[in-house]
């Protein structure tokens, strides 16, 4: 039986458009073009993924999202079955 499980999730987009991406405190912005493998840091809530964001890069502050640093989107995750 495949299965397929589509669910929307938030992830975090700096001003260049590069995504919020990796594991462990080993964080980075990576274009979305350029993602291959890479662990996606995605959200439950948008509120998760600012306070989240917040406490992980060091380098962000709360008014980075107010003067556009920084933007939380709403995205679908896609997972399935490979055939």
């Amino acid at each position: 039986m495949a299965f397929k499980i589509i669910r929307k999730r938030y992830v975090v987009v700096n001003d260049n458009n590069e995504i919020f991406c990796g594991l462990a405190r080993a964080y980075c912005f990576k274009p979305i073009n350029d993602i291959g493998d890479t662990s996606l840091k995605t959200y439950l809530s948008a509120n998760k993924a600012k306070s989240s964001f917040l406490s992980s890069w060091e380098r962000s502050k709360p008014e980075d999202f107010e003067i556009g640093k920084y933007r939380v989107v709403e995205v679908w995750e896609s997972i399935k079955e490979s055939e």
